[in-house]
């Protein structure tokens, strides 16, 4: 805490020695002649003097400032690894969240204050799928370390505890106490500045002191408790398949949040620490009567943990096997269902809300922002479901012009084919072939025509009118191959007459660059 202040005064990092030296060369102005190191036990914090000047502190201050028990306030922190039972320590390796919890002495709790492991900001929608923002109070956020920090404090102070005090404090007139530990997130130079313009009262206990001197310890022993028994049912029920997330945290954590935080564990502890009513002998006394049997001394959470530990493991070994077959296939089901949900991507929620200029920067969202970025999601994905339908459309008008225009085209080259053939018939010889003649093979027609003999010239006849005209000595049978030709053929016989032999019904291959259609009207 001291290095905390430091550094906000002197804006720069000191080093970590220095609040030892700093305690050393001030002894006499802060009132105390050896230092306690954040290391020492919670038994050696057991001080009846400590805790009796705490107490005078308190006393005076509310009766100073007129407090009243409806603005009288505690808050701490408390940390949950996810997949982990009765684990009270930090561990690097595993996803952390951090549960911010407020108390008052008229028996009533702030919404809790939830701080997810991830980036600043990045609030994942797929978290939130099981909140109900209209039924649920509950503020997310996110930190690097899933810790708490001096900008989410302040995030904290403002959003959360003004917002649900400043009323019953007469819209800010009268004074509010707020109790807590000596954390750096909430005792630190902004959070005192905003306070005191605030007329908020911050006290802080003695360190190594909570177990023995915070209302809350009392809620926070059966949420442990019943957080684990949410987990042991949910690891039973999924048969161990799958390991918590971020996903399923939220349900498993209201429901024990509501069974713990009831009015009746907020008055034990306020009652337990002698603040409600104000009676510090309830603790002192305790400390005055300690036995030799210290380690009984200890924090009551951290012996119910130690209870647990062997029950929860004893839970697991002995779960009744029939029980587990007859919730087999449902347990199955939910599986594959929370599976599914977990292969979804999350989308940050601060998408959807464009409040923030700096991405980085803390953003805390509660009930009325979730809901107003589900609506905005809800918007979005409408948009996008409507984008796609316009484009499909937009793809089956396109499919279908292009299928007209081939039809359209199919139709001009039938067309073009018909005219063309209708104009080759005009240019055939107007006879008709005897029916006598025997076909050739590979031949589909045959056309025999008379004609006059040609005188018999004394030099060689020119041909360039029928290039492909064979005069021929000896008569010859009419294309007797077995391979049709490539082109119609034109044979004159001896005996006067002509023969065109028409092409088969086989066509040539549609690698040729002219139209087949040409094929059928082509005479050389």
């Amino acid at each position: 805490m001291i290095k905390s202040f430091a550094q906000d005064i002197a804006k720069i990092e000191v080093g970590k020695d220095w609040p030892y030296s700093f305690v050393r060369r001030n002894s006499d102005e802060l009132g105390c002649t050896w230092f306690d190191g954040f290391d020492i036990a919670r038994k050696r914090a057991d001080n009846a003097s400590r805790y009796r000047a705490y107490y005078e502190l308190i006393g005076e201050k509310i009766e100073k400032y007129d407090i009243l028990p409806c603005n009288t306030y505690n808050v701490d922190e408390k940390g949950f690894l996810l997949g982990v039972i009765n684990r009270t320590k930090r561990d690097g390796n595993r996803s952390w969240i951090t549960f911010l919890a407020c108390v008052c002495q008229d028996l009533t709790a702030l919404p809790p204050f939830l701080i997810y492991q991830g980036k600043p900001g990045q609030v994942q929608d797929s978290w939130l799928t099981e909140f109900d923002p209209e039924h649920q109070a509950a503020f997310f956020t996110t930190s690097e370390t899933g810790w708490t920090n001096h900008e989410l404090g302040k995030e904290w102070l403002i959003g959360v505890f003004d917002r649900f005090t400043k009323e019953k404090a007469r819209n800010g007139r009268d004074y509010r106490l707020l109790i807590t530990d000596g954390h750096s997130s909430h005792v630190n130079m902004d959070f005192l500045e905003w306070c005191d313009q605030h007329r908020i009262i911050v006290a802080v206990f003695p360190p190594h002191s909570t177990h023995r001197l915070q209302p809350l310890m009392c809620p926070f022993g059966p949420l442990s408790t019943a957080y684990t028994n949410q987990l042991i049912q949910w690891t039973a029920k999924t048969q161990g398949l799958i390991g918590l997330s971020k996903r399923e945290f939220w349900s498993l954590f209201w429901n024990a949040f509501g069974s713990s935080f009831s009015a009746e564990n907020i008055a034990s502890g306020w009652k337990r620490t002698g603040l409600l009513p104000f009676d510090p002998e309830v603790v002192l006394s305790q400390i005055a009567e300690k036995t030799e049997d210290e380690s009984e001394s200890g924090d009551s959470s951290v012996d119910s943990l130690a209870l647990q530990q062997p029950t929860a493991r004893d839970l697991r070994r002995l779960v009744d096997k029939n029980e587990l077959l007859r919730y087999e296939n449902q347990g199955l089901r939910e599986t594959i269902f929370h599976e599914k949900q977990r292969r979804m991507r999350g989308k940050a929620l601060k998408d959807y809300l464009f409040d923030r200029v700096d991405p980085n920067s803390a953003q805390v969202f509660s009930p009325a922002k979730v809901a107003q970025a589900r609506l905005k999601k809800a918007a979005m994905e409408t948009q996008k479901q409507e984008e796609a339908l316009e484009k499909e459309r937009q793809r089956r008008q396109a499919k279908e012009a292009r299928q007209q225009e081939r039809e359209k085209n199919r139709q001009i080259r039938k067309e073009l084919k018909r005219k063309n053939q209708k104009k080759c018939r005009k240019w055939d010889p107007i006879s008709v072939a005897p029916q006598t003649r025997e076909k050739s093979p590979g031949v589909r027609d045959e056309i025999v025509v008379a004609i006059s003999a040609p005188p018999e010239p004394t030099t060689a006849p020119e041909h360039s009118k029928s290039p492909n005209i064979k005069l021929r000595k000896d008569p010859k049978p009419a294309l007797t191959t077995s391979s049709r030709p490539k082109k119609p053929s034109l044979a004159v016989e001896r005996d006067q007459e002509m023969v065109v032999a028409m092409r088969g019904l086989a066509r040539s291959g549609r690698h040729r660059k002219r139209p087949r259609w040409l094929d059928d009207c082509e005479v050389d």
